[in-house]
């Protein structure tokens, strides 16, 4: 990696970081490339320093104040920014220390990611006095009546089986899960395209993860384990936390995270069985994951993270 990164340099990254918020915020129909928003800054938290990130963040958010307003220069610093100097940053540190866990970026990136969401909505209930939970809540709740209403003119019979009401309030109810799910496709494509592209530009020889290599950090296992634990303690103490409801979330998230593993695994193997034309074991293999589908694939997955079927943790403690 070029350690003499110019200050000429990312400021050209930096200008097109900007370019980007604003045209996401004059054309709407452009709008769809407000996911690009944090590339920028992750190539600049990777080939610079933690004083051209914070540089590029404070000069973001003063053009965004004057070119939109403040809540959107909040929404956008906060939002895409952070998140990304902190995936860029992470994989800077992974490349300094030498280290080959291809992955942990798009860890950090995740959890950046809910934690800034988190960030924002509280600053815009307590700053701005802008609800965006009842704000998105309302907007769904337009669009499935909307939908309902489609249907009813078309004939189909909607008004004893759904109600409006019971499609808002499942919504809430996955709100945690829909979260989380932003956050790693948000890390995921932001550190994609950045490898992609220092790769291309021949600055930095960003290594893009393999999915058959993906492994949850950690001990998944046992965290999940602590959380149901923790999560049932409390509730025995008759605190009115919704637990039902974290229970459910916690249980969407991990099969989520397991399945994904499981999948790797599978790939994994399969690839290398394909390669050996070992075609008995394909075959077995399909015909087990038929019967078991995706709770199969997800006990699989969570049999992986303790045991490390692939050896790919064998440089990470556990």
């Amino acid at each position: 990696m070029n350690n003499k990164v110019k200050l000429s340099q990312v400021s050209m990254i930096v200008t097109l970081g900007i370019l980007l918020a604003l045209v996401t915020a004059y054309v709407p129909i452009l709008s769809v490339l407000s996911f690009l928003i944090p590339v920028p800054y992750a190539i600049i938290g990777t080939i610079g320093n933690n004083k051209y990130s914070i540089l590029s963040l404070i000069v973001t958010f003063l053009i965004l104040i004057f070119g939109v307003d403040i809540t959107y220069a909040v929404s956008i610093s906060i939002m895409s920014v952070l998140p990304g100097i902190v995936i860029g940053s992470v994989a800077r540190q992974n490349i300094k220390k030498g280290q080959e866990n291809k992955f942990e970026p798009i860890y950090a990136g995740t959890i950046i990611v809910i934690i800034s969401t988190i960030i924002f909505y509280t600053i815009a209930n307590m700053v701005f006095k802008t609800n965006l939970l009842d704000n998105f809540m309302n907007g769904m709740k337009e669009a499935v009546s909307v939908q309902l209403q489609i249907l009813g003119d078309a004939g189909v019979d909607v008004s004893s089986g759904l109600k409006v009401e019971d499609v808002i309030t499942f919504a809430q109810n996955l709100l945690p899960t829909m979260l989380f799910l932003q956050g790693i496709i948000l890390a995921f494509v932001t550190y994609y395209i950045e490898a992609f592209i220092l790769k291309r530009i021949r600055m930095v020889n960003l290594e893009m993860p393999k999915f058959r290599d993906f492994y949850l950090p950690g001990n998944p296992v046992m965290v999940s384990l602590m959380l149901y634990i923790l999560v049932f303690l409390i509730d025995m103490l008759g605190l009115n936390f919704h637990g039902d409801l974290i229970i459910m979330n916690l249980q969407l998230v991990f099969n989520f995270m397991f399945m994904a593993q499981g999948i790797a695994v599978s790939v994994y193997y399969l690839r290398n069985w394909f390669k050996a034309s070992q075609i008995k074991n394909i075959l077995i293999s399909g015909l087990i994951l038929y019967i078991f589908g995706f709770m199969g694939i997800s006990f699989l997955g969570m049999l992986d993270s303790v045991i490390d079927f692939r050896k790919v943790r064998s440089y990470k403690s556990a």
